[in-house]
């Protein structure tokens, strides 16, 4: 099954894991939302319908491991240039075949090809580009 079907199918499948955030303006036709969340700010592709919703709303945070590795150590979220994030954090939840729960202080949907262990503790480098698939307030 692919990771992703399309944003609507993959937004109700995970719904659960969204976060109540607060999405600043941008103007219209820009692909990255602007997100208020728990743990700061947070720039993500807008995997949404245009045009981007403003204010609060439910959004569900979801990305692709390029490369981790087993280690320890407080929950965080550091974008990187050219659209990667390094992400600290726990697997808490396996979710389907190549998708787990990973809380780096916010719930996020992680796609691993391969297979990674409930309850391990990992640091993590995505693969471009970090979506936020945005849902109703």
């Amino acid at each position: 099954m692919a990771f992703e079907e399309d944003p609507d199918t993959f937004y109700q499948r995970f719904a659960a894991y969204a976060l109540p955030v607060e999405i600043l303006p941008q103007p219209y036709g820009y692909s990255l939302l602007e997100t208020l969340t728990p743990i700061g700010v947070i720039y993500a592709f807008d995997r949404g319908a245009p045009p981007s919703p403003v204010g609060h709303a439910n959004v569900l945070f979801a990305a692709t491991v390029a490369s981790f590795r087993y280690r320890s150590g407080r929950p965080r979220l550091e974008q990187l240039p050219g659209g990667s994030a390094r992400l600290a954090g726990k697997v808490r939840e396996k979710l389907g075949e190549d998708a787990f729960l990973f809380d780096v202080g916010i719930p996020l949907v992680l796609n691993s090809y391969e297979p990674l262990e409930v309850g391990a503790s990992l640091e993590v480098v995505t693969a471009p580009v970090l979506m936020a698939f945005p849902g109703d307030a």
